[in-house]
Parts: structure tokens; sequence; C-alpha cells
């Protein structure tokens, strides 16, 4: 990407000292983001459960680890085959046994304003797409806000054959996602989500210890 031109207007001072004008501090700051994303690392074994993938399983287990910039928020009623969000890195866990389904995800951004913008497509979204199908292909979703980190939802999803629960909670310049399948009703109790809001409160933390994160 070539270097934007910028002119740089500045007042000397008595100390020999200069002041740069608010559009070359803002272009300076732009520059700090951009070199942020391009930087932004998972450091290896941060999801918590990633370890799982050295460990023993039986033949009907497929777990699968992926550090791919373009796969979706596992959140994603509207069945985005592709993440177009600007993120500067992803890693993502998933578990499958026969009907069970278990992920965890979390995604860095980066700053602060492509996080919530990313929140707010997964709002938007499960607006436009959070019910749809008929007969054995209907689905809904139900969703509330949730009390962890900066800012989370707590979503129920709704099929014919099995039922969902995720968390999705931003944290500074990042987001985390927990999905189980499992029993959950309409009315969201913070009971049925104890696991994965546990998860997600101690990934909050841990994204606070990576540079840049939460301020």
């Amino acid at each position: 990407m070539a270097a934007a031109m910028v002119t740089v207007t500045a007042t000397a001072l008595g100390t020999g000292q200069a002041v740069a004008s608010p559009a070359a501090q803002a272009t300076r700051a732009a520059a700090g983001v951009a070199s942020a994303a391009q930087t932004a690392k998972l450091p290896k074994g941060f999801l918590l459960n990633e370890a799982k993938m050295d460990g023993p399983r039986r033949p009907w287990e497929r777990l699968k680890l992926s550090n791919s910039l373009k796969k979706p928020l596992e959140v994603n009623p509207c069945g985005h085959r592709t993440a177009r969000d600007g993120r500067g890195a992803s890693r993502t866990f998933t578990y499958l046994a026969e009907t069970v389904y278990r992920s965890e995800q979390v995604v860095l951004y980066p700053s602060e304003r492509a996080a919530k913008a990313a929140m707010r497509s997964v709002r938007a979204d499960l607006a436009r797409c959070g019910s749809g199908g008929r007969g054995h292909e209907r689905y809904s979703y139900r969703w509330k806000s949730t009390g962890i980190g900066d800012e989370a939802l707590r979503i129920g999803g709704f099929f014919f054959e099995n039922r969902s629960r995720s968390v999705v909670v931003r944290r500074g310049s990042a987001i985390a996602v927990y999905v189980r399948t499992g029993l959950v009703t309409k009315s969201l109790p913070v009971s049925q989500f104890g696991p994965l809001i546990k998860d997600a409160r101690t990934m909050t933390a841990k994204l606070c210890r990576l540079p840049g994160v939460c301020g």
C-alpha cells in the first residue's frame, strides 16, 4: 500500500520542539492502528480449549483448529461464507461428535472501533435472519444482553432436531465466541449458559494481557 502524502504544519516552541497539526496527529494514529493490525497475533495455546488438540480422542470425535481470517464468526445466522471485517488475527476451535457441537473462537481487530462494528453486525444479522425456513428446516434465534466484558450477548438457537447456546463478548478490540449444543429455553435463563459465561469471563481477562487489546 502506498503511503499517503501528508503535509505537516508545526509551530516552533521556545525549547526547539514542534507541535504537529491535528491532521498529522490523526495520520500518525491511523498508522499506529495499521501497524497493530499487521502485528496482531494470538500466542500458541491461547484458546481455553486449544490443548485438547493434543489430547486423546474417540474415533467419532472430530477436533479442528483454524487460524483462517476468512472464517465467519461462529454465531452466523445469515450464513455468511467468508468474513470481511478487517480482522488482524483469528483462531477457532471446533469439536463435533454425532449431534454434539462445541466451539471457541477469538478474533483480534485493528481497533476497538472495528470490534464494535463487528458486534453491531452480529446484532444486525440476528435481527435480519433471526427466523426462517419451513417444516424440518425451520429455525429461530433469541438473544439478550449479558454483563461480560464491554458488551456481550447470550443467544439461543432453536432448530428442528437440536438447540444451541452461544455467548459473544467484546473486550476492547477483540471478540470471543463460545457455542454449545444442548438444552435452552426461549427465556434464555443465565443458568443455562453457565459454562459458556464462565469461559467468556476467563477469556476477557486473558485478552487484556495481549498488547493493545484493552487500551
